[in-house]
């Protein structure tokens, strides 16, 4: 392999806006970053060279895998970083980064990646060997799992967990071009794949961002279908669950059979346990919904949670917040709601909603206290 230790392997398109940072992120901690671009039209060829990348051109075929394979089968190193454009590497101690990376042991790590700004990390393996059984599948949200169990059913190997922290922000503004982009392809992944839970909720978001409202719904469904089908569930089953819940819950339609049903394969998901709380808000049922909101915050604050799938740093803090507050004003406890609606508001500085609401419970905290009193003076005297 050249003497080469660690390779970063992207593909891109029209990467100006992100690409130069991604490459600044990782120089400390790679030897070498192979850049294929699939058709760009901006600066971005001329960023990845004026950074030092090995340049090289693949055309496009609809076919993620593809594009990838084309950058590991470029790359020299004994290891590869899989990363993308609009991604962000945290500095890390890169000693002993190349240390774990020289343990024969083990076959991939593990990193941290947060999906967006806002959300909690979640592991995916992004550093795994150079070898050629190793290799993506799939047209689109493509795997590198398949060839790590090809790797490890012929050699073994362990996967571990490494330093390694990155920042994902493609999420941000319009995708609408994304989304018209990742139509046919996940309809065509799904045609060969159907098994594949994260393509059909994939879909159905797309489907939603289009306005696409029905199919979106029937997506979802067709998703959950496939994970009733699953002796063993992996994290992203809990997303059809997720979605349908969502959708029952807006329209007022009873969720309990489905929550219920989605609590016991996930009983760790806080996402399910807040539509939970919830559901319970929505039955009229302030006194349950509280201890979960109140158990989702304690999480929050001790960092246990699953690190499987990412959620919004919100639920643990500003929603939960906001539902505790909700459930002790419809019980009438207003110096609770008052104290939970000015941590609302302390999450959101900008939003007058809060504490206009934490100033009517002290208003009705004085007024019950001035009648009590009153009261008490009336009965002695």
């Amino acid at each position: 392999m050249s003497g080469v230790l660690l390779s970063a392997a992207l593909i891109v398109k029209n990467e100006e806006r992100f690409l130069e940072q991604c490459l600044l992120s990782i120089k400390e901690i790679v030897d070498e970053t192979v850049v294929v671009d699939t058709g760009s039209t901006d600066r971005t060829k001329q960023i990845a060279k004026e950074c030092g990348a090995r340049l090289h051109d693949f055309k496009w075929t609809d076919d993620f895998a593809a594009a990838r394979n084309c950058a590991l089968d470029r790359s020299r190193g004994e290891w590869i970083l899989y990363i993308d454009a609009d991604e962000r590497a945290r500095p890390c101690p890169a000693s002993h980064l190349r240390s774990q990376l020289s343990n024969s042991a083990y076959v991939g790590y593990y990193v941290l990646l947060h999906p967006r700004p806002g959300f909690t990390p979640y592991r995916e393996l992004r550093l795994f060997r150079n070898d050629p059984r190793i290799r993506f599948q799939g047209i689109i949200h493509e795997s590198i799992w398949p060839g790590i169990h090809d790797y490890r059913a012929a050699q073994r190997g362990q996967i571990g967990q490494s330093d390694l922290v990155l920042d994902h922000e493609g999420y941000e503004g319009d995708q609408h071009v994304k989304h018209l982009r990742n139509l046919p392809l996940l309809r065509r992944a799904l045609m060969e794949d159907p098994g594949r839970v994260f393509s059909w909720c994939h879909l159905a978001n797309v489907y939603l961002a289009l306005g696409k409202r029905r199919l979106a719904k029937t997506t979802l469904r067709r998703a959950l279908a496939q994970v009733r089908k699953h002796r063993r569930h992996l994290p992203d089953d809990s997303l059809p669950y997720i979605g349908l819940i969502r959708w029952e819950l807006s329209r007022r339609r009873d969720v309990e059979p489905l929550l219920a049903e989605a609590l016991e394969r996930f009983p760790r998901n806080f996402e399910l346990r807040w539509l939970q709380g919830k559901a319970l808000m929505s039955a009229g049922r302030f006194g349950e919904a509280v201890p979960i909101f109140e158990r989702i915050v304690a999480a929050g604050k001790t960092g246990d949670f699953d690190y499987s799938m990412a959620h919004d740093t919100r639920l643990f803090t500003l929603f939960s917040y906001d539902a505790i507050a909700a459930c002790h004003f419809k019980l009438g406890d207003y110096a609770e709601s008052r104290r939970y609606f000015e941590l609302a508001a302390g999450c959101d500085l900008g939003r007058l909603e809060y504490r206009v609401k934490a100033a009517l419970c002290s208003r009705l905290e004085s007024s019950r206290s001035g009648r009590s009193e009153r009261t008490r003076s009336l009965s002695q005297g």
